[in-house]
């Protein structure tokens, strides 16, 4: 399967530093093709000269109510105009990152698969933006040209703009290709590719952490194609809301024992509650590796106590984890899933449905804890021999969408087979989320267990209902990696 060409843009915020820690994990996978500093309404720089009013009149930044008051918050603290930095991060923390602990780690990763990228590599396609300020577009910056090179060069595969932070960065790049080209002869043709091309995750209802491409880019490229991952992966709640199958793997017996410690440099860096880490830049209630305790000051909002070692944070992940190339057909078709659940466009809600979990209305990721089971292995990666250690199943489907009437009986075919040598267990079954059949029932797998076996289509589907099959492979381990296929069965006139 190809992988996803993505670059990704961080303003720093602890939990972008957890989501660059175990997107390390899985370099082998995604096509990383930048890395980029910017700015948010949670951390910027600033230039030494100007406020935050005089150049983003219209900011988020809640200033200091966001952790000295309560009034009102969250909205934008009036008396933030006045501030020439906020929260600034620690520049070079990423470079620091493959120089270092990535480093270290990178000859062992490289024995489980030969597709992880160099740390030189890395430090090359790290940049720096445009960090001075929330939602600065003023100035070009080694970041904004890197993204506008990357956007027209001739590279065609969809390239994936990630905000961790502001989008005020990507923003930039987008406004530099307008200011060149809009007035010229390639102008329509420039126009066609970024709208072909490129795909931004991170933002929501048109805010990326800051109003930039509100108030710079949507009038420029309103065709920019924008999607959203139906569920949060790993957020600053996970050991209190996570789904009931997998919120253990957010506390602190299972993180000590399968992430933190005993992996090697680059797991121990990753942040969990109270164990020690200091965060440079942040004041004292937000520093969550000295405490245990998360006060967000919403008014609507209570205090969150936690144990020492829990977990803090990973909220950015849920850009990438969509886009991972393990089978599922998500970023194809938001009707399929994806680790994140279904995409969508921004702007939209997906429909909900039935919750095991909760046993109400809602949505459920079926693939959450098998993806949990891979960061526990991809762990192990970074210090365990590669006999030692679970690896990717081969997944081949012998079966393609189907257009069939209601009432129809097809076919399902798939096999599987273990890189390592272990005993594979398969299972086919329905992804319920991305099913639009509103019908007495949706019927499962025949034999769900066996690789070849058949399902059969309700007699009382309408033309245009949508069924999604996904068959799944995973080895008999205790942190197997599973790998999946995904079939779309549409029903038809007779």
């Amino acid at each position: 399967m190809e992988k996803p060409r993505i670059l990704i843009t961080t303003d720093m915020e602890c939990d972008d530093m957890n989501s660059m820690i175990h997107l390390a994990l899985h370099l082998d996978e995604l096509d990383v093709c930048g890395i980029v500093y910017t700015a948010s309404k949670y951390h910027f720089q600033g230039d030494g000269i100007h406020t935050l009013g005089d150049v983003t009149p219209h900011y988020s930044c809640s200033g200091l109510l966001a952790y000295e008051g309560h009034i009102g918050y969250p909205h934008p603290d009036p008396d933030a105009r006045f501030l020439k930095s906020y929260r600034p991060f620690e520049e070079g923390w990423i470079e620091s990152l493959w120089k270092n602990e990535y480093a270290a780690v990178y000859p062992n990763l490289k024995k489980h698969s030969p597709d992880y990228p160099s740390p030189e590599y890395l430090l090359s396609i790290t940049k720096t933006g445009n960090i001075a300020f929330e939602g600065d577009v003023r100035f070009e910056t080694e970041g904004s040209r890197f993204i506008e090179q990357l956007i027209l060069d001739d590279d065609e595969r969809t390239l994936y703009l990630l905000s961790w932070g502001g989008i005020n960065t990507i923003v930039r790049a987008l406004m530099s290709i307008h200011e060149k080209y809009h007035d010229s002869e390639e102008w329509n043709g420039i126009y066609a590719k970024v709208i072909r091309k490129c795909c931004v995750l991170g933002v929501m209802n048109g805010v990326g952490q800051d109003n930039s491409w509100l108030d710079h880019g949507k009038d420029l490229f309103p065709d920019l194609k924008m999607l959203r991952s139906e569920f949060v992966y790993g957020g600053f709640l996970s050991s209190l809301t996570t789904q009931a199958d997998a919120v253990h793997t957010y506390r602190a017996p299972w993180l000590k024992e399968n992430i933190k410690f005993g992996h090697g440099p680059l797991m121990e860096k990753t942040i969990l509650f109270a164990d020690g880490t200091y965060i440079e830049g942040e004041p004292e209630n937000r520093q969550y590796g000295l405490i245990t305790e998360m006060d967000w000051g919403f008014d609507s909002m209570p205090v969150f106590h936690f144990d020492p070692y829990d977990w803090i944070g990973e909220g950015d992940s849920a850009t990438v984890v969509p886009l991972l190339p393990h089978g599922l057909r998500g970023p194809e078709d938001g009707r399929f899933g994806s680790i994140g659940g279904r995409l969508f466009n921004d702007g939209e809600t997906p429909e909900k449905t039935y919750d095991r979990y909760s046993g109400k209305e809602g949505n459920e990721n079926p693939f959450l804890m098998n993806f949990q089971h891979e960061w526990a292995q991809r762990a192990d990666w970074c210090i365990r021999p590669y006999e030692e250690c679970v690896h990717p199943p081969v997944v081949n489907c012998n079966c393609s969408d189907l257009r069939v009437p209601a009432g129809s009986v097809v076919d399902l075919s798939a096999g599987a087979y273990d890189p390592d040598g272990r005993q594979i267990r398969t299972l086919w079954d329905v992804y319920r989320s991305g099913c639009t059949y509103h019908g007495s029932g949706i019927p499962a797998v025949w034999n769900p267990l066996d690789q070849t076996t058949k399902f059969t289509v309700p007699a009382d589907a309408q033309p245009g209902d949508f069924f999604v099959l996904v068959f799944s492979a995973q080895a008999c381990a205790e942190h197997p990696i599973t790998r999946y296929a995904e079939i779309g069965v549409t029903v038809t006139d007779k």
